[in-house]
């Protein structure tokens, strides 16, 4: 871990370190990152701090319940039950498709505190444009 200095922005952290917001970590992030989450950062060509607080509380909620299920999340299945999207910031969102998820985003719309983590993971560094996880084939039109 490395804690910031003053000059220092969230978007662009140090070589081989990765931003974490505190927001994350409220969100339900524990490292090591689980593979399920690697998997759709890597899918998505995103940061791990792109994601709001809504996104990365969906997402490791869904994780966790797969798992507690003894099921792996894949980005297919997750695509099935929303749709993960840019805000006007630039942060990324969830949208469910037919899940009434409703979170409560404590840092409303601001930005906290964040921190850089040694990259071990091969994560993205910087914000990258978002790509679309794959559609499941029995719904592509």
């Amino acid at each position: 871990m490395k804690v910031p200095a003053r000059s220092d922005h969230a978007r662009f952290p140090p070589p081989r370190y990765v931003t974490v917001y505190e927001s994350n970590l409220r969100a339900g992030l524990r490292f090591p990152p689980s593979p399920e989450l690697i998997n759709f950062l890597t899918i998505c060509g995103v940061s791990l701090s792109q994601f709001s607080y809504r996104a990365m509380s969906i997402i490791m909620g869904l994780i966790v319940l797969f798992k507690d299920r003894g099921v792996v999340l894949s980005a297919e299945c997750l695509s099935r039950m929303g749709r993960l999207f840019n805000d006007v910031h630039g942060r990324i969102s969830f949208r469910s498709k037919w899940l009434d998820i409703r979170t409560r985003d404590p840092s409303k719309d601001c930005i906290s505190d964040f921190f850089y983590v040694h990259n071990d993971w091969k994560l993205q560094e910087k914000w990258g444009k978002l790509e679309e996880l794959p559609v499941p084939l029995h719904i592509r039109a």
